[in-house]
């Protein structure tokens, strides 16, 4: 049985997120800031320029008129949205990878990530939640916690497994049984070493339970509970632990879900999916943009 320790030493081996976002981040906390700033922090990294110019020129967003510089695209997107994409661009390198404990390809995480900030976010916009902005971000970063937990659930596969059968229990309390923790609260450890906004940590650390979350942060903990169980059900990236997983329902009661709304948004996602999923790559060396 692997010691929970163990896996918590783990979390300190996987990189710092680049300096770029570090630097975006500060910048965003400013009130003062100029578009001109920012955009000079970008354009150093020739891939994250080409990138946010995709991104902002993409029918997902349904510009009419093309964008030629980094400022533009500030402009129209907005910092927020520039910074969950070169979130996406830092972040690829680590979750474009096979993660064996979860039988998952290099894409299936991926997939699945970029499937729940869509989802998270279109859903947010549908329920009309005044606090939707960190709804993309938490739901690109949700799963990070398999990163670090794939080999280890590798090792203790059986046991899991046996327990989900023989207990009638989803993965990820038969994960926390067996390995005295579980992939959603190694997320919210290591979204918190990279000093990430409090309201997307408890998201991570709480998506299957959400239930038991801070009540300040409760409506992004539910909202990517819901999307997360709404793109698993879909087959957005769904590895060994699959559908494993089950629905709170008292978190869409808590959110209003309302009948129908679900397909509405879950067909937004597929073309945001077609647009967004295979945008953000791995530099050549592997290395996340901005090392």
């Amino acid at each position: 049985m692997t010691e929970k320790k163990t896996i918590l030493a783990a979390v300190k081996t996987v990189p710092s997120l680049p300096s770029v976002v570090i630097k975006l981040r500060k910048y965003l906390n400013d009130p003062d800031v100029s578009f001109d700033e920012l955009a000079k922090v970008i354009q150093v990294d020739p891939g994250l320029t080409a990138n946010i110019l995709q991104l902002a020129n993409s029918a997902y967003f349904g510009w009419s008129m093309t964008i030629k510089t980094v400022k533009e695209a500030i402009t129209r997107l907005g910092t927020n949205r520039v910074f969950q994409m070169v979130l996406c661009m830092s972040v690829a390198p680590l979750v474009r990878k096979p993660i064996r404990g979860y039988d998952t390809d290099a894409d299936g995480l991926w997939e699945h990530s970029i499937a729940v900030a869509i989802c998270a976010e279109q859903l947010a916009q549908a329920l009309d939640l005044k606090d939707w902005e960190a709804a993309f971000t938490a739901g690109l970063l949700h799963d990070m916690g398999k990163v670090v937990m794939g080999t280890f659930v590798e090792i203790d596969d059986e046991p899991i497994k046996e327990i989900m059968r023989t207990d009638d229990l989803s993965f990820n309390e038969a994960e926390q049984m067996v390995m005295g923790i579980d992939h959603a609260e190694v997320a919210g450890e290591l979204l918190e070493a990279w000093n990430l906004p409090p309201d997307v940590v408890e998201a991570a650390r709480w998506h299957h339970r959400p239930g038991e979350s801070k009540e300040e942060y409760r409506q992004l903990v539910d909202l990517i509970h819901l999307a997360d169980v709404l793109c698993i059900n879909v087959g957005w990236g769904m590895g060994s632990d699959g559908l494993q997983y089950r629905l709170d329902e008292k978190a869409s009661d808590r959110l209003g879900l309302r009948s129908g709304m679900a397909e509405d948004v879950i067909l937004k996602v597929l073309m945001g999916m077609e647009e967004m999923k295979d945008m953000f790559k791995p530099s050549k060396e592997g290395k996340p943009h901005g090392v």
